[in-house]
């Protein structure tokens, strides 16, 4: 109950200021200060909304226990205003690896803190403990690896000049949470809890596609295009082989999904989630397309093109809102069937992204057509042995499935194009020779 005010409260301070700080080619320690006081005063005043929605939340569930909630769980929009900066300096000198360890602490700060008030007793309020001191460690290891202390410093025309650009990430914040919750308010309140249930299932497997391969390279390859704004040459290279590895990794990934759906339900799920394999198959397609049309976000916004992304965004949104709202009527499978046709789009806004940087129609089929292919013919190959009718488990099935489908779509891949073979060489390496090279 809590959270729905507090993820509200977080779309208000999704200003991108800290993505303005990566994005500008040269910055200076006053823009430093003055993106920190901003952020601590937004952050400030979405605690004070946040305060003051505690006592209509309390009225409004009939639950006094929200309302002491959320009158401490404001704090953490405070402690999250500090980060703002260290996490843009991080970012700007791609030090992810210090991100991560510093992320890996707070994470085991944070769970140790929640397990242990719990174990004091302290109920729902053991979470809240957890998040507070998760985020005080997140604020004293950023300010310390960044190595910055802000100085009584404010200059206004630092924001008025990045208004446009944090306008549009809030802009797209908004509409990102309108594309992943509006869908199950529809089919919740049309089709009932249970093909939600269906639904939403599916539609959390498969976007762990994106949450953990592709918005990760999101974010790596932000700051490294907006490093390269003034070399074109370089950008495109960068930009046509993280593509490349991209698009090799997710689009087999996804089509592998929708293949293996049946045997996927029946391992993880059980014989009574049938209903929702076909589903799975269309996220799983669906999955593929936009996770490796991911790139073109970082290159809007490392071009500060921020107002052209949020454009498409919202006609995308709007496509998938009115296909959800007609297909409603024929069940499930049609709302699954629309929303992996509306995925198409994103190869639009791939287009309009790569048109930024001097690159064409066939940059994209070259990016994406070798894996596209050979996931094809994977998918097929897969439904074919599965209809030969091995009597074999589920479980069997599956790994046999996998095994065939990876070596069917190395296979084709390689022998289509031997470029994405060169660029894993090239990733291993890099990565053997980057200890050589920090020493």
């Amino acid at each position: 109950m809590a959270t729905v005010v507090t993820e509200l409260a977080g779309l208000l301070g999704a200003f991108g200021l800290s993505n303005v700080l990566v994005q500008r080619r040269v910055i200076n320690r006053l823009q430093l200060d003055t993106v920190f006081w901003a952020s601590l005063g937004l952050g400030g005043v979405l605690a004070l909304v946040v305060l003051l929605l505690s006592f209509a939340t309390e009225w409004m569930f009939s639950n006094s226990d929200v309302g002491r909630l959320l009158r401490f769980m404001c704090l953490n929009f405070v402690l999250n205003g500090f980060v703002a900066v260290p996490w843009a300096v991080l970012a700007r000198l791609m030090r992810y690896q210090t991100d991560f360890l510093i992320q890996l602490t707070v994470v085991v700060v944070r769970t140790a803190a929640a397990i242990f008030s719990a174990w004091l007793g302290m109920g729902m309020w053991s979470l809240v403990v957890g998040a507070l001191v998760g985020s005080s460690v997140y604020v004293v290891l950023g300010l310390r690896a960044a190595r910055y202390w802000p100085r009584l410093r404010f200059h206004w025309p630092v924001l008025a000049n990045s208004w446009r650009t944090s306008g549009s990430y809030l802009g797209n914040s908004v509409l990102y949470y309108i594309n992943m919750n509006l869908d199950l308010w529809l089919i919740g309140r049309q089709l009932g809890a249970t093909s939600l249930g269906y639904y939403q299932s599916a539609r959390s497997l498969t976007d762990e596609i994106r949450g953990r391969i592709a918005m990760p390279i999101q974010q790596v390859l932000f700051p490294a295009f907006s490093s390269l704004q003034t070399d074109q040459a370089r950008f495109q290279q960068l930009v046509m082989r993280a593509g490349r590895l991209l698009s090799a990794v997710v689009i087999p990934i996804g089509f592998g999904v929708s293949a293996n759906a049946e045997e996927l339900v029946l391992v993880l799920y059980g014989s009574d989630w049938q209903p929702m394999t076909s589903v799975i198959k269309m996220f799983g397609l669906s999955a593929a397309i936009r996770a490796s049309t991911a790139i073109g976000s970082p290159l809007f916004n490392a071009n500060d093109r921020t107002d052209l992304l949020f454009r498409f965004n919202a006609v995308g949104t709007a496509l998938t809102v009115l296909g959800v709202v007609v297909a409603i009527p024929f069940g499930l499978h049609a709302v699954a069937v629309v929303i992996a046709i509306s995925s198409l789009y994103s190869l639009v806004a791939l287009y309009r992204a790569f048109a930024l940087i001097g690159l064409n129609v066939n940059s994209i089929v070259k990016m994406l057509g070798p894996p596209l292919v050979a996931s094809l013919l994977m998918w097929f190959g897969i439904e074919q042995f599965r209809g030969l009718g091995w009597p074999l488990s589920s479980a069997r099935q599956l790994v046999l499935n996998i095994f065939l489908g990876a070596g069917t779509y190395l296979t084709v891949l390689l022998l289509i194009s031997r470029q994405y073979l060169q660029d894993g060489l090239d990733i291993v390496t890099l990565v053997r020779s980057a200890p050589k090279q920090k020493s």
